[in-house]
């Protein structure tokens, strides 16, 4: 009987599947009406279908997925309306890591080269856009690892060094399942607490940077500021909680973590929030 059940349940739920991929499919196309549908575009969508439709807003996620997916078959107008973002999206989000701003074309171009120049196979990077999260937070994520990488090469880090900022080397008292959630995610929390910093305001960095890299106590930052030290203590705390929100939120949707996940990592970078700050956080200049 449940045997019968599971294959009458079987072209119901293939159906209710077709069904949503045809809704955004054509959701999309009312987003962009100027762009013929690409070659492809069912299966592009049918991959990333459960994350549109799953996320805040799935008729903006089917804008986002049908533009990117006309972007990704070269289509020229889906490739330049994306290259037209790219400006306003990366270079606020370069400010905030404190490059100067002599390096904005640079780090815009190379998104550009990343995300949009074929390579030999024809594929374009745009691609790997997964649908989890707006399009705007997935373009800027790049650049921001693009600007970390930039970064490391211009500073010199060691692995060691890296290591130890991440926190990611297995510990001698992990589990199975730790130690390969370390491996999954280790090339995405760098780029996760780039984003994070650059979401926060001014204040919250500056106060962050003065703790963490200039070593200035709570007593010696009321001073400078000129407020209670309980005040710049709720100063750091808001901004330390903000910035795990936004690491938070940019794993959920680069990894795909379900919430069991999630908090492990968010554990793992919650415990080494305070070398990771002293470490990442831009210096004064």
């Amino acid at each position: 009987m449940s045997s019968s059940t599971r294959e009458d349940a079987s072209p119901a739920d293939a159906a209710a599947t077709a069904a949503m991929i045809a809704e955004l499919v054509e959701r999309g196309r009312a987003a962009h009406p100027d762009i013929a549908p690409p070659a492809g575009l069912d299966p592009f969508f049918a991959a990333r279908a459960d994350a549109a439709r799953r996320s805040a807003d799935p008729g903006s996620r089917a804008a986002d997925l049908y533009l990117v997916a006309a972007c990704a078959a070269g289509d020229p107008v889906a490739v330049a309306r994306i290259d037209a973002q790219l400006p306003g999206v990366v270079r606020p989000a370069l400010a905030r890591l404190g490059l100067p701003a002599s390096d904005d074309d640079e780090i815009v171009q190379r998104v550009r080269v990343a995300l949009m120049v074929a390579d030999g196979d024809g594929g374009r990077g745009i691609a790997g856009y997964s649908g989890r999260g707006d399009l705007r937070a997935y373009l800027r994520a790049v650049a921001v690892r693009l600007a970390l990488r930039r970064l490391e090469r211009e500073e010199g880090p060691s692995a060691s060094e890296e290591d130890e900022v991440l926190a990611m080397l297995p510990a001698a008292d992990d589990s199975p399942e730790q130690r390969l959630l370390k491996h999954r995610c280790r090339g995405e929390i760098r780029t996760a607490f780039g984003v994070g910093l650059a979401a926060l305001s001014a204040r919250e960095r500056t106060i962050l940077r003065q703790h963490y890299v200039d070593a200035l106590t709570i007593d010696q930052l009321g001073r400078l500021h000129g407020v209670h030290r309980a005040t710049c203590a709720r100063w750091i705390e808001a901004a330390r909680a903000g910035l795990l929100r936004q690491v938070r939120r940019h794993l959920r949707d680069a990894l795909g973590f379900d919430d069991r996940e999630l908090e492990s990592v968010i554990g793992l970078v919650r415990s080494q929030l305070d070398l990771s700050l002293s470490r990442l956080l831009p210096r004064s200049r």
